[in-house]
């Protein structure tokens, strides 16, 4: 078996020369700031900009304005300025003016007439954060029940992938989208979870096949020096025999300190955090009890937040980690 060959899979990270394309119409340096337009051979637009110097003419675009050019243009366009010697100001107004009007068959990214689907775009973030959740809930076994920690990250793992699958984009730049075989998202916090726990295990292989199967599924989610990668390499390597896999050391039990936090500082945070139920302010008096090493105070603390009324966020989230996090250490 080849580490090498096993160490480098096909994640389509490194980005491919674009076959060239050819632009038509007047090629001059028009004046001061100017709109332009990137004609089809039907003579419709199908991006809009703004630019100084020589910006009309430049390919460096993005990659849904290289598939239209590619599959709608025959990789021929023209380029037509459409006003010119505006100041910055002026020229943004009239992008965006332009925008607005042609939107629906355009290219550009920023685009108001960009067709979302809102229903489909709520459920993505409904079920997006109850996994979020429900892995913040799971970081707790690690420790004590790896198993289960490791059947957790799989099962958001497929959670993921409900939540990756919902369309909740149509049009033009949702289809050149579609046809470049890009997935909308793809989340590595299940994944990176996952692998931690497998090399605390000892089960390199199944490291090798989880990473290559969800880059073989979102391949653009994050960039090669991942440490999803570092592990996965690590893996390979210890198949192979060229390094041997690292036994874990015993951990030295923690001696927790005690104490109690003064009910004079505690008292005035938690009045103000119970008349406006803002995240931050119970943040602030969790973490007043942390100072004074008062957990059990910090736990009822966190507890009494976290039975009202929940907003998916990131205090909120901050807020339950925190508790999974202390009782574990309680328990323990």
């Amino acid at each position: 078996m080849s580490s090498e060959n096993e160490c480098a899979p096909n994640l389509a990270f490194v980005s491919v020369e674009q076959p060239p394309v050819r632009a038509t119409g007047e090629r001059r340096t028009p004046k001061r700031c100017y709109v332009y337009a990137h004609l089809r051979p039907d003579q419709s637009p199908f991006y809009i900009g703004k630019g100084t110097g020589m910006r009309a003419w430049s390919t460096d675009r993005d990659a849904q304005w290289w598939r239209f050019v590619r599959t709608r243009c025959e990789g021929v366009y023209e380029v037509a300025i459409l006003a010119e010697d505006m100041d910055e100001e002026d020229a943004l107004e009239l992008e965006e003016e332009l925008i607005a009007r042609h939107g629906e068959h355009l290219t550009n990214w920023i685009n108001p007439s960009r067709q979302f689907d809102y229903a489909a775009l709520d459920r993505f973030h409904k079920l997006r954060d109850a996994t979020t959740s429900f892995i913040s809930a799971t970081r707790p076994l690690e420790a004590n029940d790896p198993e289960t920690a490791v059947t957790r990250y799989r099962q958001a793992i497929q959670q993921m992938h409900e939540y990756c699958a919902i369309t909740w984009e149509t049009g033009l730049v949702a289809d050149l989208q579609n046809e470049m075989g890009r997935p909308n998202y793809g989340e590595i916090a299940p994944l990176d979870r996952l692998t931690l726990v497998l090399r605390k295990l000892g089960r390199f292989r199944e490291i090798i096949e989880a990473v290559d199967d969800y880059f073989a599924r979102y391949p653009y989610t994050v960039t090669p020096n991942h440490a999803v990668f570092k592990r996965r390499a690590e893996a390979v390597a210890i198949l192979a025999g060229e390094r041997r896999a690292l036994v874990p050391s015993k951990a030295k039990p923690k001696i927790s300190k005690t104490g109690t936090v003064p009910e004079d500082a505690l008292a005035p945070l938690l009045l103000k955090a119970r008349c406006d139920r803002y995240p931050f302010d119970w943040l602030v008096a969790a973490r007043l009890c942390r100072v004074h090493h008062d957990y059990a105070r910090e736990v009822a603390v966190l507890e009494e937040y976290l039975s009202g009324k929940r907003v998916p966020g990131r205090s909120w989230l901050e807020l339950e980690e925190r508790l999974f996090k202390l009782r574990a250490m309680l328990a323990g």
